[in-house]
């Protein structure tokens, strides 16, 4: 038997670019294949990845 584990947590997912903050998700999101606009700073189009959580590590912010 197989339980998901709650929504406990919610994360900032960030702007690979910039690093600003650009949308909410839990700690049980799965996530590729959806582009998002940042609308905060640059202004550049990127694909979320969240995997098990996580963002992406190639994909977190560059500072």
């Amino acid at each position: 038997m197989y339980l998901k584990k709650p929504a406990i947590e919610r994360k900032w997912l960030l702007c690979p670019h910039c690093g600003m903050k650009v949308l909410l998700y839990d700690n049980t999101a799965n996530c590729s294949g959806v582009f998002v606009k940042c609308t905060r700073g640059c202004r550049r189009t990127f694909e979320v990845q969240i995997r098990g959580g996580e963002q992406s590590p190639l994909q977190e912010a560059k500072k």
